[in-house]
């Protein structure tokens, strides 16, 4: 069937400008004409109004835990279903499932329900992959992770996540970490997405690491080294390291909370235009009422939400978040100052680029698939519908 949205503006192709109205016709799963309003189109598509809203690129989120009570650690088909459902209300049209530090058993679970869900295409959000974060962490920056977790690498926990190549997208990891380095290099030789993060690594071992197929840093500013002192002598960190190194992408979690706006503009400046996307690192407590919550599984970090703020229970710091995609572009229109394409393009083409998916996905362009938000500028920025390869998954 073909399905027709009809007289929106369209942030169109990879800069999503200009902004013309148009008529987007899908079939098959992907775009297959952008004509201009009035032009014939077959009687029996299904049409869908999209007159007065802009029509964007679906949202792409290659770092989120939960949302609505739910954690992918649960590994259900109801808590993939449920997370799936919210996040399409936020626009998210693919995302890569996240794990947190817990047993191998625990973490296995995940990818195994992964990988079923993303076959039956459970919560109608596009399963990119599972974005496995630790155990590999220097014990020092687990952050909100359970310190008794974290572990260094042994080849049968390493055998496991290589045999599971296929469903997994990313690991972060920390490189100074006894065997990481070894272990990440046949992680990239993989086709897995090698991640620096939660992490003590020098400059240097940062680019070490990078030699051997890291590509990518998580949670720019977020448990990880900066500026640290050898002796009277200062050197960098895997910060500076990821600000200096045109080969390493990076994310930013801008709920305007866990990295202030200057520092979320020095590394937009520092870093090159297709190399900072935004995630939400969303938990369980996003969508839901102020109260005490679990950061992965049941075995996993009690926290605290409270006004809607994630924190760990010694309010030392933050404990993932709260938010989802459309509220991250709506920071960074209004905060940061980008126009809606270019905070757009943060969250679709940019991480699409990240991920190697940009020949598919990421911008409305012919032969794509037809991932598409629909959105209202006014009052606020908001998403009206939501569709994952011309279905659609979510309506306001």
């Amino acid at each position: 069937m073909t399905v027709i949205i009809q007289g929106a503006q369209v942030l169109l192709g990879p800069c999503g400008e200009p902004r013309p109205v148009a008529d987007i016709l899908i079939r098959d799963r992907r775009i297959v004409a952008i004509t201009p309003p009035g032009n014939p189109h077959p009687a029996d598509a299904q049409r869908i109004d999209g007159e007065g809203l802009v029509a964007a690129p679906g949202f792409i989120d290659l770092h989120v835990h939960g949302g609505m009570g739910a954690d992918f650690m649960d590994a259900t088909e109801e808590a993939f279903a449920t997370i799936g459902a919210y996040h399409a209300g936020g626009g998210t049209t693919a995302y890569m499932p996240t794990t947190c530090t817990e047993p191998l058993p625990s973490i296995v679970s995940t990818l195994d329900m992964a990988a079923r869900c993303r076959e039956q295409r459970i919560g109608g959000v596009g399963i990119l992959g599972v974005h496995i974060e630790g155990p590999y962490f220097a014990p020092t920056k687990a952050g909100c992770h359970v310190l008794q977790y974290v572990r260094v690498p042994t080849a049968a926990e390493n055998r496991v996540y290589l045999d599971r190549a296929p469903i997994i997208a990313r690991m972060t990891m920390a490189p100074e970490v006894p065997g990481v380095l070894d272990f990440l290099r046949d992680a990239a030789r993989k086709g897995i997405i090698a991640s620096g993060g939660h992490s003590e690594a020098t400059l240097d071992e940062t680019a070490r690491a990078v030699d051997q197929g890291m590509t990518m840093i998580t949670h720019l500013y977020c448990a990880m080294s900066s500026i640290l002192k050898r002796g009277p002598h200062r050197i960098g960190g895997m910060l500076e390291a990821t600000l200096l190194d045109d080969r390493l992408a990076t994310e930013l979690i801008a709920d305007l909370r866990h990295v202030n706006v200057d520092l979320m503009r020095l590394a937009l400046k520092t870093k090159a235009g297709s190399a900072v996307c935004l995630v939400t690192d969303a938990m369980r407590g996003a969508g839901m009422p102020d109260g005490d919550y679990f950061v992965g599984s049941r075995i996993g970090a009690q926290v605290v939400v409270e006004n809607g703020i994630a924190r760990n229970r010694a309010n030392t710091g933050f404990a993932s978040s709260t938010v989802r995609m459309i509220d991250l572009v709506r920071n960074a229109v209004a905060a940061l100052g980008l126009d809606l394409a270019a905070a757009v393009r943060r969250a679709s083409l940019i991480p699409a680029t990240i991920a190697g998916i940009a020949d598919r996905k990421g911008s409305i362009e012919v032969g794509k698939d037809a991932d598409i938000v629909l959105l209202a500028e006014t009052p606020r920025l908001e998403v009206r519908l939501t569709m994952v390869g011309g279905e659609v998954i979510h309506r306001a």
